[in-house]
């Protein structure tokens, strides 16, 4: 038998590993979450600890079910108060959808939260728990979105165009934002854009991602049989009102 050398030894491995790994999918660690030192911050004993599971890996099983699970409900929140002046005084929707976009996108560097429950939910794949937990996550923010998209629809006096719904649209926008997201974790920088395309009162400093929105909400909407009434639909809620929505991430 020919003897390998340690290149060939080094990609014999490597080749082998891919294998496997294709064979097995891509698994979100979180073991480097030691029960340990869960159970010391918390301030509870070991003994406790191991009353509700009876390893660490059942421990991180079920760590990991949880941050795929979890959401953050400032998102919705802070989406709406970002552009909560312009929906009260029905400013233009271009300037809205500018506005509401990049508070949306510059928060990515910071939110680690909401890059690791999608990450989690990338992988969730090898471990049907958790890939029911990402089902999940991601069910609840789109309904959480849909609603307060629709009260946006209706204080504007648009509707969805035939044939997609407001879920639709939570969908794609959802869609666009995560995809952002994973963008902005390689450092890869947000391309911007000067326009000079937009009708008075709206900004010409957009993100790329203020710019897919508009599109999406321009093919998906149109004026609806109120429009004439675009100063104020009467019976819409008010703005305020749509931080009740919940959470959407």
């Amino acid at each position: 038998m020919t003897r390998r050398t340690l290149d060939q030894t080094r990609e014999l491995l490597i080749d082998v590993g891919i294998r496997l790994l294709h064979e097995r999918r891509v698994s979100v660690s979180v073991t480097h979450v030691r029960l340990a030192d869960v159970v010391a911050e918390a301030g509870l004993t070991t003994g406790a600890a191991y009353r509700c599971w009876e390893n660490q890996a059942a421990f991180h099983r079920d760590l990991a079910v949880a941050a795929a699970k979890w959401r953050d409900r400032a998102s919705v929140a802070e989406t709406v108060d970002a552009i909560r002046a312009l929906v009260d005084s029905r400013g233009p929707v271009p300037e809205m959808l500018r506005v509401g976009a990049e508070a949306n996108l510059y928060r990515y560097p910071d939110h680690t939260s909401f890059l690791t429950t999608i990450a989690l939910r990338t992988c969730a794949p090898a471990d049907p728990a958790v890939a029911e937990a990402g089902r999940e996550h991601l069910t609840t923010a789109i309904d959480s979105f849909s609603e307060l998209y629709g009260m946006l629809l209706l204080a504007y006096g648009r509707r969805m165009r035939p044939p997609y719904t407001v879920r639709d649209l939570a969908t794609v926008l959802a869609a666009l934002s995560e995809g952002f997201a994973l963008q902005a974790v390689t450092g890869e920088p947000h391309r911007r854009v000067e326009r000079d395309d937009v009708p008075e009162g709206v900004g010409s400093d957009w993100s790329l991602f203020g710019c897919a929105a508009e599109a999406v909400v321009e093919r998906f909407t149109e004026l609806g049989p109120e429009a004439g009434e675009a100063a104020g639909v009467p019976g819409a809620p008010a703005p305020a009102d749509a931080g009740n929505a919940g959470n959407g991430r």
